[in-house]
């Protein structure tokens, strides 16, 4: 029978002091779950079994916002500033009309975000 984890799960094992959770080939986390666990020092301890297959470990850390450090695993260089607006295609018909309005309100909130 599969074991369940969610984010609300993890949390309350932590206040309650647990570091450590055993999970076994029935245990299911979510990724909020895992990324909660890795941040909040709930060691996630794979159960030993009669058929070993490798556990996911938890995700790395994230980076600290203005280190400028690149993430692992990314494909672009350290972030330095506000990062430049997606070109959109536009597409014919009445939603890639609304779509094409939406999108420009967005990137006029984002600029009058940015401006402020």
């Amino acid at each position: 029978m599969k074991t369940f984890y969610s984010l609300e799960d993890i949390e309350k094992l932590a206040a309650q002091g647990v570091r450590e959770l055993v999970v076994d080939e029935d245990a299911v986390l979510t990724d909020l779950a895992r990324d909660a666990a890795a941040q909040l020092g709930v060691g996630l301890v794979a159960k030993a079994s009669a058929a070993a297959t490798p556990t996911r470990s938890a995700p790395p850390p994230a980076v600290i916002p203005g280190s400028g450090a690149k993430p692992r695993g990314c494909q672009h260089g350290p972030l330095t500033g506000p990062a430049p607006a997606p070109s959109v295609a536009r597409t014919s018909g009445t939603a890639g009309g609304l779509v094409d309005d939406l999108v420009g309100a967005v990137r006029q909130l984002a600029n009058k975000g940015s401006a402020g």
